[in-house]
């Protein structure tokens, strides 16, 4: 079967970008000696994560517990759980989870998180890692309370300390390389504060970890980091583009979507809307964003509804009704998070069918 042949809209991942990007992430972790635990909420898919698996990785990073439970099932024994959990119910479950794997790590950033959590796991060890807010402002203590935070932990039975760990999601504001970088050195100077502190308490540790993929390639190098958990970089995206992250030819994820409509010259419309491709946008010279069409990037996919792409047409275009065009989603852990299943192409072959086996794990 060629992509031409699908059914629209349809996700559509490139076998030959996909596994570049994932062996380019591999060698630099082992380049800089940092273990790789990347965030699996960007692709969900239990295939994707056994390449990773395959080039080395030390464990997996979720978001939420339920996609912990997912990939519990298909083998993976290493999980760390980075949104904070204070719910009876849901701590339950993650002692249920903690039975099954090799190591299960919560994350934690208050004292009421910390006690509720050593409530449910009476008698059962348990690995927590203390979240640094380190610009984001977003969840996180402030490098400066670790100290206080962490002797809550110490007054625990039950909970063992497996380091700090931060999210530098102000990377993605960043208008320029300046920018960039400017972020990144924030996002890892948070959490080696966060350790200064600490190790001036005689309190010794492994784990000092980042995550994000704008950040990464600076962060990552810095002496004193010890884990990168980037997940983006699978796919990478327009936003990833915009960022100067990497080239377009790196995206190895984009959206299959036909032409259904041509009112006039200068407008036209697709069958993928918000529902496909979610409502990140980029701000490109005074202009919304919401995708970059491969086949005529002079094209402007500049409005969503529901079920429906605008596109803005040159003078020059030459799309009609009927046509299938390649769409780079802004942001592609929206979108894949879109599809049950996707599928995966060698240039214009399709070569398999696979589930998004996490989609829907929200809680």
């Amino acid at each position: 079967m060629k992509i031409e042949d699908l059914t629209t809209p349809a996700l559509i991942v490139d076998y030959e970008k996909l596994m570049k990007n994932i062996e380019e992430m591999s060698n630099f972790a082992k380049s800089y000696k940092k273990n790789l635990r990347p965030m699996i909420k960007t692709h969900k898919s239990i295939y994707i994560a056994k390449i990773q698996k395959d080039f080395g990785i030390s464990g997996i990073q979720c978001s939420k517990l339920s996609e912990g439970e997912v990939f519990a099932e298909e083998g993976f024994d290493d999980i760390f759980i980075s949104s904070e959990i204070v719910d009876y119910d849901k701590l339950k479950r993650a002692k249920v989870l903690n039975k099954k794997v090799k190591k299960l790590i919560l994350a934690v950033d208050s004292i009421e998180g910390i006690r509720k959590i050593d409530e449910i796991f009476d008698s059962e060890k348990i690995f927590v890692r203390i979240e640094i807010n380190s610009g984001h402002n977003r969840c996180g203590i402030k490098p400066q309370d670790v100290l206080f935070l962490y002797k809550e932990i110490e007054k625990s039975k039950n909970i063992i300390f497996d380091g700090v760990f931060t999210h530098g999601g102000q990377v993605y504001k960043a208008k320029n390389k300046e920018e960039r970088e400017k972020y990144s050195l924030e996002e890892a100077n948070g959490v080696l504060e966060a350790k200064r502190i600490l190790e001036k308490s005689g309190i010794k540790f492994e784990t000092v970890s980042i995550g994000s993929t704008p950040s990464v390639f600076i962060s990552g190098k810095i002496d004193g980091i010890t884990e990168i958990r980037p997940g983006n970089y699978v796919f990478y995206d327009y936003k990833q583009v915009n960022l100067g992250v990497i080239s377009i030819e790196r995206c190895a994820l984009f959206v299959l979507s036909q032409v259904i409509s041509k009112p006039d010259e200068s407008r036209a419309y697709i069958d993928a809307g918000a529902k496909v491709l979610g409502l990140d946008f980029l701000e490109i010279e005074n202009e919304k964003n919401y995708g970059y069409i491969l086949d005529e990037p002079q094209t402007k996919l500049f409005s969503l509804s529901e079920e429906h792409g605008w596109l803005k047409l040159t003078q020059k275009s030459k799309i009609k009704i009927g046509d299938k065009l390649k769409i780079i989603p802004v942001h592609s852990c929206i979108t894949m998070s879109n599809f049950d299943y996707f599928y995966m192409v060698k240039g214009s072959d399709v070569i398999g069918k696979y589930k998004v086996d996490a989609r829907g794990k929200f809680e």
